[in-house]
């Protein structure tokens, strides 16, 4: 049960980008720096992206014509990517629904216990994007695991027959006087539909 378990939340951790940093921003207005911590899990390359969701459809199509700022920096506070984006430099649209504009990408490599941060503002405002739900991702790149990326979620089929079936061994041996399985596979329970409905 313990390896479907783990393969399934494998493809969750990855598919939800857990610990990945994406700062909400207001493009319609100026603002002091934002920032948020993220871990650099060995050697990778990094996409630096912003992207919009708008659903007013009065501006659609408009490009960007505001000003932000990014800066990565280092666990010693050093910076090691600092980049002003003037208006139109992004080719960044408003859209219909959802679009996003690459800013870069970055080759990273670190220990995952040393903290980096990603810190945005924005200079100038560009009063078409009030409606628009705006954010500046830095997303690891990952290989497209297709259909075998399905795995991933269809492993949940047996994690939970086989949690069914160790339950109810746990209650048969619990009322035999073992009361470790009982305990030991409600907290795997507990931890497996944690994982399922977040």
């Amino acid at each position: 049960m313990l390896i479907f378990t783990a393969i399934f939340v494998q493809g969750v951790l990855r598919d939800r980008r857990i610990g990945e940093p994406a700062l909400g921003i207001d493009l319609s207005s100026t603002s002091d720096w934002v920032s948020a911590p993220f871990r650099v899990w060995g050697p990778g390359t990094y996409s630096l992206f912003i992207s919009s969701v708008s659903h007013d459809p009065k501006f659609v199509g408009a490009v960007l014509a505001g000003d932000f700022e990014v800066s990565i920096s280092d666990p010693d506070g050093v910076r090691f990517f600092h980049q002003v984006y003037a208006a139109g430099s992004t080719d960044h649209l408003l859209p219909s629904n959802y679009a996003d504009s690459k800013l870069a990408s970055l080759k990273l490599d670190d220990w995952p216990w040393r903290s980096w941060m990603l810190t945005v503002r924005v200079l100038k405002p560009d009063p078409r994007f009030n409606t628009a739900q705006t954010q500046i991702k830095f997303w690891k790149d990952r290989y497209d695991p297709g259909m075998g990326g399905l795995m991933n979620y269809v492993m949940i089929i047996p994690a939970f027959v086989f949690l069914v079936l160790s339950f109810l061994l746990s209650l048969a041996l619990a009322a035999k006087g073992f009361r470790t399985p009982i305990f030991v596979t409600v907290a795997c329970s507990v931890a497996f539909l944690w994982v399922y409905l977040a």
